[in-house]
């Protein structure tokens, strides 16, 4: 993965590819992150910098011998575009919808909403009322809770404020 770092930070600072500015304040430009086997770029809409991509990653493809899964590649346009679908074929990928799950997390939800907490909410739910948790003893039974509830909305919140409403109907349960 370090090499497709590389290829994709040379590509910027030759201005292949344009960053993404992380709000109109800040000097943050981002042009990829990466997580394990997973990689997220982000660029203008640009059939040129598509191409670019295009041939960084199957350059990637041939050096590390490991396999791009281009059925499970997506390309999300964020406002309008109009010529995404012939953006997405150059790319090799699919056109994909926001709000989208990316990780776990939600990408391009409005991060007030408590419907980005639905996800978290039923995790909760079902690891609360899991068949064996019947059998535990009331100390079980809290350690159980305490350690659900520590981990699961922790992640979240780690990234997104929790409405007062997720908290409450976290807590009624």
């Amino acid at each position: 993965m370090k090499g497709m770092n590389n290829q994709i930070n040379t590509a910027k600072r030759k201005g292949w590819i344009e960053e993404f500015q992380a709000g109109e304040l800040s000097n943050l430009e981002i042009t990829h992150l990466q997580y394990a086997d997973d990689t997220l770029v982000f660029c203008e809409v640009e059939a040129k910098q598509i191409l670019i991509l295009r041939v960084i990653f199957v350059i990637f493809e041939v050096v590390s011998g490991l396999h791009i899964n281009w059925g499970k590649s997506f390309i999300y346009p964020i406002n309008s575009v109009i010529n995404i679908d012939v953006l997405a074929s150059k790319l090799g990928g699919k056109v994909g919808e926001l709000p989208t799950t990316y990780l776990g997390m939600p990408l391009g939800a409005k991060s007030k909403s408590k419907g980005i907490w639905n996800g978290v909410l039923e995790k909760c739910e079902k690891r609360l009322t899991n068949g064996n948790s019947q059998y535990l003893s009331l100390g079980g039974r809290w350690t159980l809770i305490n350690s659900v509830m520590d981990a699961l909305p922790s992640y979240m919140m780690s990234i997104f404020p929790m409405p007062v409403n997720a908290s409450k109907s976290i807590h009624a349960r």
